[in-house]
């Protein structure tokens, strides 16, 4: 039974991925990635110098370096999971609407594995994107500016965490939004959150609504920066990395969790 539930679950995650791959904004992501990386690349070369000298004091090149790498690397783990929710925002919905989903439910397939290959569809997509890009950046991070590669890959799973939060939400959102909408909360809640989480760790102290989301939500800025943390020091970044850890892991099984729940309280025409 689980050998045919798992191969089920293949073969749908297949065609998932092969449906994502088929969208036409694919090349639209190819491209802007290969734009990134040259960015990244002319970045990375203006930091290689010996040293700079800020208010007449000679700062090393690794410090300078680790700011500005942390800096490139979470605006492109940030774009990577801005990706998964843009394309999660339809690739459900879009299924339900043409009449496939219906058909493939009306084999013995079960609600949550169907719902879970759509999401991993997503994922599969922009999370390739994402280890090109966080993967690129790094590497030329190292090799330039002698930054470590182990807390790239923190920053990576940080990432991959993220895009999971954000694809999940987004996809139980647009059972119920137009795709407009969806993409427009993905814009706006990635956007919020990063935003807060920067002004909470290194600005001032937040209150109300702006510190429960901080505090509470899904640490898609802290987790990253927290995972890049050995790149700035002897800044230290004002986090518990342990309890962030914990707090993203349990948004993105939250975040799957509500998706299934939602799918399977949907109404299913056949």
């Amino acid at each position: 039974m689980r050998a045919s539930a798992s191969r089920v679950f293949r073969a749908l995650l297949g065609e998932a991925i092969n449906d994502a791959v088929r969208r036409r904004i694919v090349p639209a992501i190819a491209v802007v990635s290969l734009m990134s990386l040259m960015m990244v690349d002319g970045c990375t070369s203006c930091v290689a110098a010996p040293t700079i000298v800020q208010n007449g004091v000679p700062v090393e090149i690794p410090e300078v370096a680790g700011w500005t790498g942390m800096v490139i690397f979470a605006v492109l783990a940030l774009w990577t999971m801005v990706l998964a929710g843009v394309l999660a925002s339809d690739h459900l919905a879009e299924v339900l609407d043409d009449g496939t989903a219906p058909l493939v439910l009306s084999r013995p397939v079960s609600r949550a594995n169907f719902v879970t290959a759509r999401l991993g569809g997503v994922l599969v997509i922009s999370l390739v994107t994402g280890i090109i890009l966080l993967g690129g950046t790094a590497v030329l991070l190292v090799i330039r500016n002698g930054v470590s590669f182990g807390a790239a890959i923190g920053g990576g799973l940080a990432c991959a965490l993220g895009a999971t939060v954000v694809a999940s939400l987004a996809m139980s959102a647009s059972l119920y939004l137009p795709r407009i909408a969806t993409v427009m909360a993905v814009l706006v809640g990635v956007g919020t959150i990063a935003s807060l989480n920067a002004i909470g760790m290194f600005s001032v102290e937040l209150g109300g609504v702006a510190w429960a989301i901080d505090r509470f939500g899904p640490p898609l800025g802290t987790s990253v920066v927290t995972a890049l943390s050995s790149w700035i020091a002897p800044t230290e970044v004002p986090t518990d990395p342990l309890e962030v850890w914990i707090r993203a892991v349990a948004w993105a099984v939250a975040g799957v969790s509500l998706l299934v729940v939602v799918f399977r309280t949907q109404d299913i025409g056949k």
